[in-house]
């Protein structure tokens, strides 16, 4: 079953659309045995799901004037009386708990109110004001002058070169003294006869022998 989109014709011109159903499944058809004041669904409130629609009459081809093609007498909920097509009216799937349809309805249903969430959102948005062109605005004919003298003036100043203008204050350079060596300065003759000194300490208290000393407990 799907709804529709039908052309709405009145004297031989179009005057806009209407929907109605198609390939209606069998259990959901409105037949002259469905009892009075059962629970329907028009087409046009397919997506309600808080709206309540009661059949009153089924009305065949030709079984009143008015409804020379047929069509249905409905209630809603407020008591106003609607007429519709013998194509525009199912029964609820909510009353034979037709599950397809019910799935169909609340997806449709959670698909509409995101839109309307987002419309929401976007119509609370306030617009930016906008003149119409894009890009950034053109500068003020004032400022931009003032501008152009200005860089005019600096041109003027660094004959046209860029940058830093050199100081042309000469700095003292200290020359660095070196031996001419590369790597670690020779130690002094005291620095060496240092480091005899402490070796020769060490071995004579390790009695030569290298690592940690054993301990006397066991």
């Amino acid at each position: 079953m799907k709804v529709i989109d039908k052309p709405l014709i009145v004297g031989g011109n179009q005057l806009g659309v209407f929907q109605a159903y198609i390939d209606i499944e069998p259990e959901l058809t409105v037949t002259p045995d469905t009892p009075k004041m059962s629970r329907v669904l028009p087409a046009p409130f397919f997506y309600e799901k808080r709206l309540f629609f009661y059949l009153i009459n089924r009305i065949e081809p030709g079984g009143k004037p008015g409804f020379p093609n047929g069509g249905f007498e409905v209630r809603d909920e407020g008591g106003a009386l609607r007429s519709y097509d013998l194509d525009q009216v199912i029964i609820h799937p909510q009353v034979i708990k037709h599950k397809k349809t019910l799935d169909k309805m609340m997806r449709r249903a959670e698909k509409e109110q995101k839109k309307r969430e987002r419309q929401r959102k976007k119509s609370t948005k306030p617009d930016k004001p906008s003149s119409g062109k894009r890009g950034r605005p053109a500068l003020d004919p004032a400022v931009k002058a003032a501008r152009d003298a200005e860089k005019t003036a600096r041109a003027a100043r660094s004959g046209g070169k860029r940058g830093r203008p050199a100081s042309g204050v000469l700095k003292p350079q200290t020359p660095k003294v070196t031996s001419g060596k590369r790597g670690r300065p020779t130690l002094t003759p005291e620095a060496i006869s240092q480091r005899v000194s402490a070796r020769a300490a060490t071995r004579a208290r390790s009695g030569g022998k290298r690592g940690r000393p054993k301990s006397a407990r066991r």
